[in-house]
C-alpha cells in the first residue's frame, strides 16, 4: 500500500518515540499495561482459567485500557471464563474466535468486552504474534501512512488480521522486539508527535 499524504516520516515518528520514552512519559503508561504481565500470563493458562477470580478479571480489564468496567462487571464469572477460554484456546480460525468475542452479536460477546480488551488478551497470551487494537492504533497507523482501508468496518475479525499485518510491518521497519512495543510505540507517538521541520 503507498504511504498516505501527509504521512510522516519514519525517523521522524522514531525519534518522538524515543524522546517520550527518555523524558519519562510512558512510565504510567507501562505500569497499568504490563507491570503484571508475568502474573497475567499465569492467570490465562489453559488449566488456570478454571479458578480465574473476579479480582484477577478485572485486573485484566483495567489493565487493557478498554472502557466500559460498569459493563464488564454485570457479566457471570463463568461467562467470563468461558469467554477467555474460547478466545485463547479453541482452535477454529483467529479471525472468528476474535469476532465471536468482541463484535456485539458475538456467540461469546459479553457486556463490556470489545476489541481493546479481546486484542489485549491476545497479547498477553502471546505478544510475539498479538498486537492490541486501541483507538490510538489506527491513528497511529495513518500518521505513518500504513493504516488498512476501512479498518474497523465489516467483520471485525477480518479488520483485526489487517491490523495485525500493518502492525507486524511497523514491527519489522522499527525492530521493536514483539508487540507490547509496537503497542507503545503506536500510543507514544499519538500523544507527543510533533512534525519534524
Amino acid at each position: 500500500m503507498a504511504a498516505e499524504s501527509g504521512a510522516a516520516k519514519p525517523l521522524g515518528l522514531w525519534e518522538t518515540y524515543r524522546e517520550t520514552a527518555n523524558r519519562g512519559y510512558l512510565a504510567q503508561y507501562r505500569r497499568q499495561r504490563w507491570s503484571r504481565f508475568a502474573e497475567c500470563r499465569i492467570w490465562l493458562g489453559q488449566e488456570a482459567l478454571a479458578g480465574l477470580s473476579w479480582d484477577q478479571g478485572l485486573t485484566l480489564f483495567r489493565s487493557s485500557g478498554a472502557s466500559g468496567i460498569k459493563e464488564f462487571r454485570s457479566n457471570q464469572l463463568e461467562e467470563v471464563r468461558d469467554a477467555l477460554d474460547f478466545l485463547l484456546y479453541d482452535t477454529i480460525t483467529l479471525e472468528v474466535r476474535f469476532a465471536e468475542c468482541a463484535a456485539s452479536g458475538g456467540s461469546y460477546h459479553l457486556p463490556g468486552m470489545g476489541k481493546e480488551f479481546v486484542s489485549y488478551l491476545l497479547c498477553l497470551r502471546d505478544p510475539s504474534l498479538f498486537g492490541i487494537w486501541q483507538t490510538y492504533v489506527p491513528r497511529a497507523l495513518r500518521l505513518m501512512g500504513k493504516c488498512p482501508p476501512n479498518l474497523g468496518k465489516g467483520h471485525l475479525g477480518l479488520g483485526y488480521l489487517d491490523l495485525l499485518d500493518a502492525l507486524q510491518r511497523v514491527r519489522q521497519e522499527t525492530g521493536l522486539a514483539d508487540f507490547r512495543g509496537v503497542d507503545e510505540y503506536c500510543f507514544a507517538v499519538t500523544r507527543r508527535y510533533k512534525p519534524l521541520l
